[in-house]
């Protein structure tokens, strides 16, 4: 047992809770306990599960129990004592609290220019998330190339840099 002091949420999270998303894990937890686990490094810092893990700090959880593994089993959380209609409640809070999250468009928009995100995206997908187009330019298409403005973004397809107008 440790505490649930000595983790920190993930910085590349691409997932974000809304409001109601972040209350309603909260009274989930309030109501019928932990149920779900989370994934966490060896630093401590958590790789899913980072909603459920902020809701548990905020409705006062403070322990956490370690179940060291190498992703070669399923670990499953065996709950007791509750009743069938909070069975039901529980089942409906997990999956209705993953509806009303969303996705971070700039994290995920970093997220793929840093790594392949295309198992779990389709390329539209990815557009319609970052607001960017998937029609792929070629640099050679440019009539010309300003090598003095500063770069600001790059084409996930072929690479070309560019920024806005400086004045």
């Amino acid at each position: 047992m440790t505490s649930i002091n000595d983790f920190k949420t993930d910085s590349k999270n691409a997932r974000k809770r809304t409001n109601q998303s972040a209350t309603l894990i909260q009274e989930s937890l309030k109501r019928y306990g932990a149920a779900r686990s989370i994934v966490v490094d060896e630093n401590g810092t958590v790789l899913a599960g980072n909603g459920t893990f902020e809701s548990a700090k905020s409705a006062g959880i403070t322990k956490v129990r370690i179940i060291e593994s190498d992703g070669t089993e399923l670990i499953a959380v065996r709950r007791t004592n509750l009743s069938d209609d909070e069975k039901v409640g529980l089942a409906l809070a997990d999956n209705r609290t993953s509806e009303l999250s969303s996705w971070d468009n700039e994290m995920l928009h970093r997220l793929s220019m840093e790594h392949d995100i295309s198992p779990w995206f389709e390329e539209e997908d990815i557009s319609a998330l970052i607001g960017e187009s998937t029609e792929k330019i070629a640099p050679e298409d440019f009539d010309e190339l300003d090598d003095n403005i500063k770069t600001e973004h790059r084409c996930p397809s072929c690479g070309y840099e560019w920024s806005g107008k400086t004045h």
